[in-house]
């Protein structure tokens, strides 16, 4: 299969499926069976993780291949940035995320599946050994990833499907699929994706949520919706994109300055509140999507909303518990952040469980809910 002794890979994807399943993340046998059978090294022959990269052959090389970790594989330049510094675009996910969506996934061998996301092709792998290439559909917006992937199940002894599409219009031509899995993360389901679902399926897909990062495990419930609960377990993604010359999703790319003239005031409210947990970001998101956290704890906490608007707040300590703010945007996001710390601690600091999503294939018309999709707190999704 390749120049590496086989022994030496074959153990190591054994410790490696091993490690999943004492973890606790990977409990069905057969994708344990098929993350052991998988060379995961054929599909990242260059590592880009850190400033330094690695190689087929480095030191370190083989280790970083076959540990539990992500893996950045292609980077671009970060858009309206003048130090050079690039974000990784494509990457080989951690094991542990990979096998827990494809056990959420519930695929059977006779199922068809739409993965959106190519990426280094190691999933569609996986996917491949444990349902049959010729069930497994794989499309990503970038060319070059795909031609790559191509080569690398090639390499393998795989032919599953695939193409070089945009995620967000599905997979090109009159196809219904089982499943569809996403690696990479969205802020709505693609209409396009629920309509692609056979009766009965499922979709599994991150949520672009910041730092909250949960999983969306939804099922088709009639013929133009889907629905289900959020899993916690976090698995952050790369965002799905449409220019496959940007790291960022619409709309994600950062801008300088927030229009608007600025409101200044202080605040009780600790900044250090924002990172108190998973559950908290989540909701802080769904009150204000796209939100992202910078700076650090001890000199306040920069707080700004990126897409067609952008509202930011910048934070300093004065005295002992108390902070001054500057608000600037189309609206006050700092207002915003203490509504939803308050309204987060009076719902008893509700966890991602409690969270469901409904979602059907019209743009406006899909939510995220709290205990009951016909209660009183829901926010839209788009």
């Amino acid at each position: 299969m390749d120049a590496l002794d086989t022994a030496t890979w074959e153990t190591r994807a054994a410790a490696l499926a091993a490690e999943l399943t004492a973890d606790g993340v990977l409990a069905d046998p057969a994708w344990r069976d098929a993350f052991a059978a998988t060379p995961r090294h054929l599909f990242v022959p260059h590592i880009l993780n850190g400033p330094a990269s690695l190689s087929t052959g480095d030191p370190g090389w083989l280790d970083a291949v076959y540990a539990n970790e992500s893996l950045a594989t292609q980077t671009r330049p970060a858009s309206n940035d003048t130090t050079g510094r690039e974000i990784a675009s494509s990457s080989s996910s951690k094991p542990a995320v990979m096998a827990v969506m494809l056990e959420r996934l519930a695929a059977e061998p006779g199922h068809q599946v739409l993965e959106i996301g190519t990426g280094t092709g190691y999933n569609a792998a996986l996917l491949s050994h444990r349902l049959g290439a010729d069930n497994v559909f794989s499309l990503d917006l970038d060319p070059k990833l795909v031609d790559t992937a191509q080569e690398h199940l090639t390499a393998v002894g795989y032919q599953p499907h695939l193409a070089a599409s945009d995620g967000f219009a599905g997979w090109p031509g009159e196809m219904t699929f089982d499943r569809i899995i996403a690696t990479c993360a969205v802020t709505a389901i693609p209409p396009a994706w629920i309509n692609q679902l056979a009766d009965g399926g499922r979709i599994i897909a991150p949520l672009d949520a910041g730092a909250a990062g949960p999983l969306l495990v939804l099922d088709k419930t009639a013929n133009d919706e889907v629905s289900g609960r959020i899993d916690p377990f976090p698995v952050l993604f790369m965002p799905m994109r449409t220019d496959v010359t940007s790291p960022f999703a619409p709309g994600q790319s950062p801008s300088t300055a927030a229009a608007g003239m600025p409101h200044y005031g202080t605040t009780a409210v600790d900044p250090a509140v924002l990172l108190e947990s998973p559950d908290l970001a989540l909701f802080l998101w769904l009150h204000a999507p796209g939100l992202r956290l910078g700076g650090s704890v001890e000199h306040g906490v920069v707080v700004a909303e990126r897409g067609p608007a952008r509202a930011e707040a910048d934070l300093a300590p004065l005295a002992e518990g108390t902070w001054a703010v500057r608000q600037s945007g189309p609206y006050r996001l700092w207002d915003t952040m203490e509504h939803a710390v308050a309204m987060f601690g009076a719902l008893d600091k509700p966890d991602a469980i409690r969270f469901g999503v409904t979602a059907l294939n019209v743009p406006g018309k899909q939510f995220i809910w709290l205990d009951d999709p016909d209660g009183d707190h829901s926010w839209p999704l788009a």
